[in-house]
């Protein structure tokens, strides 16, 4: 039998608290590892948990993310879903030790499944992918409105996530980027880019994987507002309990009618377009340069040396503003 605990928010007493979550993190029931969910009033509150790996996203806490959307799909009380993370980083991306086998370093596959060999052909990959961009679409799709708080890091599939909610706010020192666009495929939304920035700009940044802060995702549009980090869950808490106002059906009618001018352009379909040039990209040469580096030094090393001709200067406008150039 689980002990219940009342869980308060931002200064807030146990008693204006309207959701029990037991000690191991669970709700409704189910135990929560990598998730914390917790409801107040209007609106609930979607922490990612693993600190400790950046709050990279693997399986077990995808599947927990369904199980906070199989909640609110049947909770016609809750207006609001904020998302956001413990620690010093958003999320920085997909956990690779659990995708390491599309690429056959994986000592222990997380999955019994993925150490058969077929499992790396480019048409099994592209199948995960795609599965993958189905639950993000999950996500954008659904009734509440989706309130992202941005600090730290927020790069590869941090981005899908992002990508998906309605509204962000970014701490103003936030790093938002594709550093895996150098050498590993696309990420599985795209991070939503050509939606949020544009053609132009979307280009501009992936085709050198770099970094923007907090405050440029927000004069790019990736980003609705960037604020001092110390102040970003405020300010995005001050914006949801505003929304919280308006009845639920008015958020969603809101939410799809907005987001149907992008269906009818085709968002779906471009989106697969990504999955399918993921599939191709990770079976081409430059991952078998980033395979060989893994066997030999471990994933950290190939990412260092990924990313080490971009190390010298953020950007390549503060290259040219050095006086210097980002490739040697």
């Amino acid at each position: 039998m689980s002990t219940w605990r009342m869980v308060p928010r931002l200064g807030r007493t146990p008693d204006d608290v309207n959701v029990a979550v037991d000690s191991r993190g669970s709700v409704r029931g189910v135990d929560f590892e990598h998730l914390i969910y917790e409801k107040e009033g209007r609106i609930a509150t979607l922490t990612l948990n693993r600190p400790h790996r950046g709050n990279a996203l693997c399986r077990a806490l995808r599947d927990e993310m369904d199980l906070v959307l199989d909640d609110l799909d049947s909770d016609d009380d809750t207006r609001v879903l904020v998302v956001k993370s413990n620690g010093k980083n958003f999320c920085t991306g997909y956990d690779l030790t659990e995708w390491a086998y599309l690429w056959g370093t994986a000592e222990t596959p997380s999955r019994p499944e993925d150490a058969r060999p077929h499992r790396r052909a480019p048409i099994f990959s592209r199948r995960e992918f795609h599965e993958s961009r189905e639950r993000w679409m999950r996500l954008w799709r659904i009734r509440q409105a989706t309130v992202g708080i941005v600090k730290g890091a927020c790069v590869a599939g941090g981005l899908d996530l992002a990508g998906v909610l309605d509204i962000v706010f970014a701490a103003e020192d936030a790093r938002f980027g594709q550093p895996e666009a150098r050498t590993m495929g696309e990420i599985h939304m795209f991070g939503m880019w050509p939606v949020h920035l544009g053609m132009r700009k979307t280009k501009e940044w992936l085709f050198t994987g770099d970094e923007m802060t907090g405050i440029e995702a927000a004069e790019l549009g990736l980003a609705n507002k960037a604020v001092p980090a110390d102040e970003v869950e405020a300010v995005a808490y001050a914006y949801a309990e505003r929304v919280a106002n308006v009845p639920l059906e008015m958020i969603y009618a809101h939410k799809e009618s907005t987001n149907r001018w992008w269906d009818a352009m085709g968002i779906t379909a471009a989106i697969a377009a990504a999955n399918d040039a993921d599939a191709m990209a990770i079976a081409g040469p430059a991952m078998a340069d980033f395979e060989r580096i893994q066997r030999a030094s471990g994933v950290r090393a190939a990412v260092e040396d990924r990313d080490a001709p971009f190390k010298e200067h953020r950007t390549y406008w503060d290259a040219y503003q050095a006086g210097g150039s980002s490739s040697s």
